[in-house]
């Protein structure tokens, strides 16, 4: 087909009316669909047979944006070749080219802008789109927005097994938003649980959570480490400008910080409410309302209760639907507890995660148990 049929089957398919236009000395189609989260504007760049699509959504075309893609070569190769772009007032920093988004008779290509956190260089194009899928980072519902902040990538895996966890332990890496990451799933993992996350520029994190902390290592491209201890909150403050491609030497690795108050490691099992051999820490509500909700549905549910010294309150429904809360003494292979009510357990764990004790010795009625 000439270029100017293909022009004129564009014009054809499109759903609105397609103006021609010149942007950045291309001649380009350009037309724009209005929809609830904003205008749509495509452009179709046809040329020696070869198309070159590019889409702005979310109200976000800008000509100076389109003239710098329109300008980068329209050649897809075995690896995505990422091309820098720079545009004044915008944060996204290389263009990638594409298989077209709809397949074409005649060479197509789509070309995005993207931001260097991204991407994994020399990665294939169906890696790219996988790692950017519902079940990766989630760009691929914003890639077309040229006003975005950038969405930076953390290549993740885990080193020891976490059963029922997020994450299973695995040789390969999966790709993960890196705030999410490095805000709710490696600080929430169980204690001792190693997970290893891979920046796109080559720096490898090796984290684990002890009590409210987050420690271990992080090694720089040229294979150089410095240790990790930070307040397990603070670690995307702290580390997330490393995957926006921060100078590492400016960054806090070791800080004090806070102690968290009102959390306490659980672990537990139910017959209906799931379960975790491995501690994780939740807050003393969440701890709390967990016995009404989960534990006394049924049963034989139990859960036991640390605090940051190892003082350790256990709870288990009996037959009779009653909660049963005891302490157990290794020394002596006893258990000192008895039936208590739920404002009795919740006065109990207010003590344990307050005071760093357990209480039910001076819980009145409480009878020892030896252990069988």
């Amino acid at each position: 087909m000439t270029d100017e049929e293909i022009a004129e089957r564009i014009r054809r398919e499109r759903p609105t009316e397609v103006t021609p236009a010149v942007i950045g000395g291309h001649p380009v189609l350009i037309d724009t669909v209005r929809l609830p989260g904003g205008h749509v504007t495509t452009v179709h760049r046809v040329r020696d047979g070869q198309v070159t699509v590019l889409h702005a959504g979310a109200d976000s075309f800008r000509e100076d944006v389109a003239a710098a893609l329109l300008d980068v070569p329209p050649v897809r190769a075995a690896t995505i070749m990422p091309i820098p772009i720079d545009v004044p007032g915008v944060r996204l920093d290389h263009a990638l080219v594409l298989a077209p988004v709809l397949a074409r008779d005649e060479p197509a290509v789509t070309v995005v802008a993207v931001h260097h956190s991204e991407f994994l260089p020399g990665e294939t194009e169906k890696a790219f789109h996988a790692a950017i899928s519902s079940h990766g980072t989630g760009l691929v519902h914003r890639i077309d927005n040229w006003d975005r902040h950038p969405v930076p990538r953390a290549d993740a895996r885990l080193l020891d097994d976490w059963p029922g966890g997020m994450m299973r332990r695995s040789q390969k890496f999966h790709p993960w938003q890196a705030e999410r990451m490095l805000s709710a799933v490696a600080p929430d993992g169980p204690a001792g649980v190693r997970v290893e996350i891979r920046t796109m520029a080559g720096h490898v994190l090796v984290l684990q959570r002890r009590w409210d902390r987050a420690t271990g290592t992080l090694t720089f491209p040229e294979g150089t480490s410095t240790p990790i201890d930070l307040p397990r909150g603070e670690l995307w403050t702290r580390l997330g400008p490393l995957f926006l491609g921060a100078d590492p030497g400016e960054l806090v690795t070791v800080a004090a910080g806070a102690p968290e108050t009102d959390v306490l490691e659980m672990r537990y099992e139910t017959q209906d409410r799931g379960w975790a051999s491995l501690p994780r820490m939740e807050g003393l509500g969440d701890c709390v309302a967990r016995l009404d909700r989960q534990i006394l549905r049924t049963p034989g549910n139990w859960a036991v209760f640390t605090s940051r010294s190892d003082a350790v309150i256990q709870v288990e429904c009996t037959d009779a639907g009653e909660l049963w809360l005891e302490t157990p003494d290794p020394a002596t292979k006893q258990s000192r507890g008895r039936v208590v009510t739920l404002p009795e357990a919740a006065g109990l764990l207010e003590i344990l995660a307050r005071e760093d004790r357990s209480a039910v010795a001076d819980l009145p009625g409480a009878e020892d148990v030896d252990w069988e």
